[in-house]
């Protein structure tokens, strides 16, 4: 609307100044203006259209995120019987374990993020002599790196970045990606496993329901069969006392009628019954088990996202082209001796400044020395840690609630079923 204004007073001006002889300049300044204006309503309009995409986008990650918890969320089981209670309570002590280890081998690896984060505020804190010697140091390496690199004339596709994450974990790359693709494989198991439990417990709660339904078109049949009954039973006095005639064989036939169909309906009814239990013990069976095989799904799943993020592949089949690649620039970098022996003495150098200030780690700087002279490397190396610690806390989350809620379905089950109690603490204690 701004925009129209501005123009309606351009115009007036315009024929204010024709008047005077100054059209050709005045039209021209006032086409650029407009051109100007144009160009930056455009550039507001495409400026708004990207905020409402991003708000999108942030908002559908939000939905799938919902989603996926959902999906793996675990469901609360009330088993009956006695046997159906001394399992439940062995698979929730089987899953808490799963469960303290998964936890153990978290906070291992976050101890030592968290120690890679130190050894960089201690870095940030070394002054003067110390500082510039291991400055020059890093540009050292970096150099030497650099050169080494020239002199290979070598045919990779591998990046420096990725070489440099690497790096730090040479020594485990083979095992890390057999272990990837086993957690591959490892996850469409269970991915068919939950799909074939989740399509278990769909027919188990069909069947149910047409237990259900049978259960009550017997009862609609037997009072309908009580209701003729009763009425031939009248029917019959009636007639015996206007007319006197016999009718005990018809009344004998519908005592018969009424005592077989009771019977039958007795007899499905009890059969529907004994269904009705098999189905609820399946059921439970079906939900325990899923249960379980979701838990383990999202410790796989979370497993595998950290690791490629750790690693900065997409899939285990990246990750050992990468690795292929990686093994041809390390076996190219030792046909260069006298390069190397230049390398490791700046390194032992830049280890031993780092270690006098007491950092758990001084090997790993010599990998990432270019971090050392450059803020926005330490920047990169400080977020990806970061964003390792904060996959760790989720992981350490979620697992810690889930033994929660183990502990709190045994305690109440043990709660609400009290004659069961010393067997229940024995499976549980067994376990501790």
């Amino acid at each position: 609307m701004a925009f129209w204004n501005r123009k309606k007073k351009r115009e007036k001006e315009l024929a204010r100044r024709l008047k005077e002889g100054e059209t050709d300049s005045l039209q021209q300044k006032i086409d650029e203006n407009m051109e100007k204006e144009v160009e930056e309503l455009f550039k507001e309009v495409d400026s708004s259209q990207k905020r409402v995409q991003a708000k999108e986008d942030r908002r559908k990650k939000k939905r799938e995120k919902k989603a996926e918890e959902e999906l793996y969320e675990t469901e609360i089981v009330l088993p009956k019987g006695k046997a159906d209670q001394k399992r439940y309570v062995t698979e929730c002590c089987e899953n808490i374990r799963d469960v303290d280890h998964q936890i153990d081998a978290i906070r291992k690896e976050y101890e030592e993020v968290t120690n890679s984060l130190l050894d960089i505020q201690k870095i940030e804190r070394i002054e003067r002599e110390d500082k510039k010697a291991l400055k020059n140091a890093a540009r050292n390496i970096i150099h030497l790196t650099k050169e080494r690199n020239q002199y290979k004339n070598r045919e990779l596709t591998i990046p420096d970045s990725v070489i440099r994450r690497f790096e730090p974990f040479e020594e485990e790359l083979v095992s890390e990606i057999k272990r990837m693709y086993e957690g591959e494989s490892y996850q469409k198991l269970i991915d068919q496993d939950l799909e074939l439990l989740h399509k278990e417990k769909k027919g188990l709660r069909i069947e149910q329901s047409e237990i259900v339904e049978r259960q009550n078109a017997l009862k609609g049949l037997a009072r309908g069969l009580c209701a003729v009954i009763l009425v031939l039973l009248g029917a019959f006095v009636v007639l015996y006392l206007l007319m006197e005639i016999d009718l005990r064989l018809p009344y004998l036939a519908t005592i018969s009628l009424a005592a077989v169909s009771a019977g039958v309906i007795f007899v499905e009814s009890q059969k529907n019954r004994r269904d009705m239990s098999l189905a609820t013990r399946k059921l439970d069976k079906t939900i325990s088990l899923l249960n379980r095989v979701k838990i383990k799904c999202v410790n796989n799943l979370n497993l595998l996202e950290y690791n490629r993020q750790k690693f900065g592949v997409s899939d285990a089949a990246s990750f050992e082209a990468l690795w292929q690649e990686y093994c041809k620039a390390k076996e190219y970098e030792r046909r260069f001796r006298e390069n190397t022996e230049r390398l490791n003495l700046y390194s032992i150098e830049l280890r031993d400044i780092l270690k006098e200030h007491a950092l758990s780690d001084a090997e790993i700087w010599v990998s990432q020395a270019i971090a050392l002279i450059d803020n926005r490397e330490m920047v990169e190396i400080r977020h990806t840690l970061n964003q390792r610690r904060q996959l760790l806390r989720e992981r350490t989350l979620y697992n810690e609630n889930t033994k929660r809620e183990l502990l709190a379905g045994i305690d109440d089950l043990i709660g609400k079923n009290p004659e069961n109690r010393e067997e229940l603490l024995e499976i549980v204690q067994r376990f501790s």
